[in-house]
């Protein structure tokens, strides 16, 4: 799909306007801006992030969706891009950024030619370099962070996703699970993280597309989930990621390299990238992700989790013993 030309004032403009996107006016008929209430009474529209934050005393945080097109074959631009992102997300009041899948390496997993030595010479483990150097970018903004990269583990490939504490300590890490592209292994569990913030859980890419992956991190009791991307995104991601927040009652955290979302758990898009509108359907993984489609942004927005303990979505509904469940299965 050819990209519509910007002029250069209309580049500058959006940077200058930074990149925390508030709600419109209840009257535009788009729900990729439009808040959902909260539920209960006195509810209010949700306050814009701002740099001091009040998530330690009453559970507003700020959570933030990088949107940085890959970076293929320069490891210390990509980690210069997350580190340079993950700032200005902070200075906007986030305390929880997620980066896209396979971010450190410009997820070159479906690169023609590519071997699995080469892949390989990629990865990092854990505890690598890269890996650390973001955790002190952690300690030293007092945030989580959460970005996929690909891990080796005794010479076998995961995509993975790592969750880095304030304290700049590994928090978790959750390995992709479904749709896992080849010279990766799948792996086997669907965590949730203890946070400053509540339960936290994590889904890569192709994971959100099953129900049962989200609905799992949930009755683990996931009050948010972060999911790293890097393949479909527009119309059609829209549409299934508000249906998992809304069955869920969770919040939805979505980076990838061309579409950043927060989700409410009423189902509503409360904040998005200016870069790219949303599309009427899904682009392919391998179409316009790189550096020259598009510019990073830091998608940031300030969400009440108290507000909505109370919506569940369907959960509370549900008839488990239909189901050959029991109840807290």
């Amino acid at each position: 799909m050819p990209r519509m030309q910007r002029k250069p004032w209309c580049l500058a403009l959006a940077l200058a306007l930074g990149s925390i996107h508030r709600a419109p006016a209840d009257d535009e008929g788009t729900d990729r801006r439009r808040p959902a209430q909260p539920p209960g009474p006195g509810a209010a529209t949700p306050v814009a992030v701002g740099a001091g934050h009040r998530a330690d005393r009453d559970q507003r945080v700020g959570v933030a969706a990088l949107v940085l097109p890959n970076v293929r074959g320069d490891r210390e631009k990509a980690l210069r891009r997350v580190e340079a992102y993950t700032r200005r997300a902070a200075a906007l009041g986030a305390k929880i950024v997620v980066a896209p899948e396979a971010c450190l390496d410009g997820y070159c997993c479906h690169q023609r030619g590519l071997t699995k030595e080469a892949f390989a010479r990629l990865a990092e483990p854990e505890d690598g370099r890269s890996i650390a150097r973001l955790g002190r970018l952690a300690h030293e903004l007092d945030l989580y962070l959460c970005l996929g990269f690909t891990e080796i583990e005794r010479g076998t490939l995961y995509n993975t996703a790592i969750l880095l504490g304030p304290d700049g300590r590994i928090v978790g890490k959750y390995r992709k699970t479904h749709g896992v592209e080849g010279f990766y292994k799948p792996g086997d569990d669907l965590p949730v993280f203890d946070t400053r913030y509540g339960k936290v859980g994590i889904l890569i890419c192709f994971d959100r597309q099953l129900p049962e992956t989200a609905r799992t991190l949930a009755d683990k009791g996931a009050r948010l989930i972060l999911i790293p991307s890097n393949g479909m995104w527009g119309g059609m991601n829209d549409a299934l990621l508000r249906a998992r927040a809304y069955d869920n009652g969770v919040f939805l955290v979505f980076a990838h390299p061309r579409d950043g979302l927060v989700i409410d758990p009423g189902g509503r898009i409360i904040a998005a990238n200016m870069s790219v509108p949303g599309q009427s359907v899904g682009l392919p993984t391998v179409v316009d992700t790189e550096d020259a489609g598009g510019w990073p942004e830091a998608v940031t927005r300030e969400i009440d989790l108290d507000a909505w303990q109370s919506a569940r979505g369907t959960l509370p509904r549900r008839r488990l013993e239909l189901y050959g469940r029991r109840k807290g299965e």
